[in-house]
């Protein structure tokens, strides 16, 4: 098939953040190419998540092979002109979990990704507690800590059961715009989670271990001796003063 270099380019970028290039397996040191004509789906695996995204480009009829991705990173070097033609390799691919009927479903807003971004800020990716190492949702919005600070960010959805993303590295390289969907269910005692923005597709495990009670933290509004309130306009103010 053929693809754009700037396309492939910026699509290793994302998928990078998710393969195992020291790994002795070599599919998941490897992308995988799925589609058909202009149709193609770029994936990689870590073994536990997967991420996969859908790009412009050119094939004959249905392809499904894989290409090492530090082969593919040296074909974008020494290739001339725009785009390159990829040739791979069978290779068995771990089974992708599918969301079963009984999935939970919830719509995402437009800025879901932007969300994930702010509150990536405040992760400690090395803390002990395997929960704080990732982001919150729950009913009441976005949550997350790093055990100094805690951010709350509001989010009015339908989701009525608490899970913790891993720490989203891949989504944060996409940054896929625009509404998108949240599914999760059980498999075999873990909750499994899928989110779908655009032609960003995101599938993993979520962090084991209750989440800290956040809410204990914060002050009644009555206990409280000065409150001061922003306008959305002074808000965007004071965001890009501190900034």
């Amino acid at each position: 098939m053929k693809i754009r270099k700037s396309v492939l380019a910026e699509t290793l970028k994302v998928l990078g953040r998710v393969v195992s290039q020291t790994s002795p397996e070599a599919v998941l040191r490897s992308i995988r190419f799925v589609g058909t004509g202009s149709r193609v789906w770029l994936s990689a695996t870590d073994g536990v998540e997967v991420v996969a995204q859908e790009v412009d480009a050119e094939s004959e009829g249905m392809v499904d092979f894989a290409v090492e991705y530090k082969a593919l990173r040296e074909l974008i070097r020494g290739t001339r002109g725009r785009e390159v033609e990829v040739v791979g390799e069978k290779m068995e691919w771990p089974e992708v979990a599918v969301p079963p009927a009984e999935a939970k479903q919830i719509p995402l807003p437009e800025n879901f990704g932007e969300l994930l971004a702010e509150a990536a800020q405040i992760v400690n990716r090395q803390e002990a507690r395997i929960p704080l190492r990732g982001i919150h949702l729950c009913p009441d919005g976005i949550v997350v800590t790093d055990g100094k600070q805690l951010l709350h960010l509001p989010v009015a959805w339908t989701l009525d059961a608490p899970l913790t993303l891993p720490f989203p590295l891949a989504l944060l390289t996409a940054k896929p715009e625009g509404a998108g969907t949240l599914m999760f269910w059980e498999l075999k005692g873990v909750t499994v989670f899928q989110i779908e923005i655009d032609s960003f597709v995101w599938i993993g495990r979520a962090l084991p271990g209750a989440y800290p009670s956040w809410k204990q933290v914060i002050p009644e509004p009555s206990a409280l001796n000065y409150a001061i309130s922003f306008t959305p306009e002074q808000s965007a103010e004071l965001v890009e003063f501190l900034t």
